[in-house]
């Protein structure tokens, strides 16, 4: 439920975003930068506010061995920063490069039975939770698809791949009970409107992010919680605001 309450606030506050400068567009009757769709190369920068989490699957020794009976990994906001190069490649297609830093602090919360207490003590059920910050550096690649201009207000979707690295990989791991691979391979898609302004274009945008790649790391999780999980992957939904 708390995912569903994270999409709908994204949802909200990009709506909001759209209707505030699509009254403030129409006020206007001119024409900022006509020659936009002239120059093959623009850049711009950004910043991002995503909900991320893991999706956990398990495996049969968490079934049938395994103390933990809930692993969860409940979303949490984090930021993201970047640039933007833009290649324009006709009047409808773009393809985009993104350089970004991440910040997350993906949680995990576990469930188990504390097997050193009787049956009837109600203790015996515990919870815990675990958090792992980190930074990335993410490069993600997309084509993008953007409408005919109407005025001063553009319509697009794109989509692509997301490749991350995590930065800090050896202080972190020091500092959190669950480890994760380094590296990250996410497929991503959105929709985002452009609003021209006289020296400036502006664009909010909504990004969601389905990682490809297991994250387990079933080396160094041996004797810990995440040895009863066979694959967990990120997934996260970002709303951006772009300036080129």
């Amino acid at each position: 439920m708390k995912n569903v309450t994270f999409i709908r606030l994204f949802f909200r506050l990009f709506l909001v975003s759209l209707l505030t400068q699509s009254a403030f567009a129409q006020e206007t009757r001119r024409h900022f930068q006509a020659d936009y769709d002239a120059k093959t190369m623009r850049f711009g920068y950004f910043l991002g506010l995503p909900s991320t989490f893991y999706n956990v699957k398990f495996n049969n020794y968490f079934v049938n061995k395994d103390n933990y009976y809930s692993i969860t990994s409940p979303s949490t906001f984090g930021l993201k920063m970047g640039g933007l190069a833009n290649f324009r490649l006709n009047d409808y297609f773009d393809f985009r490069v993104l350089p970004t830093v991440s910040i997350y602090g993906r949680r995990l919360e576990y469930k188990y039975i504390d097997t050193a207490l009787p049956d009837t003590d109600p203790n015996k059920s515990k919870e815990n939770t675990d958090l792992r910050e980190t930074a990335w550096f993410e490069l993600p690649v997309m084509l993008k698809y953007k409408s005919e201009r109407r005025g001063n207000v553009r319509m697009y979707v794109f989509g692509g791949l997301r490749y991350g690295v995590e930065t800090n990989p050896n202080s972190r791991r020091n500092k959190s009970k669950f480890i994760t691979k380094t590296s990250d391979i996410s497929v991503e898609y959105g929709t985002g409107i452009e609003f021209f302004r006289e020296y400036f274009k502006f664009s909010p945008e909504i990004h969601f992010s389905h990682g490809i790649k297991n994250l387990v790391d079933p080396v160094n999780n041996k004797n810990t919680p995440l040895q009863g999980v066979d694959r967990m992957t990120s997934h996260t939904i970002t709303l951006y605001i772009l300036f080129e």
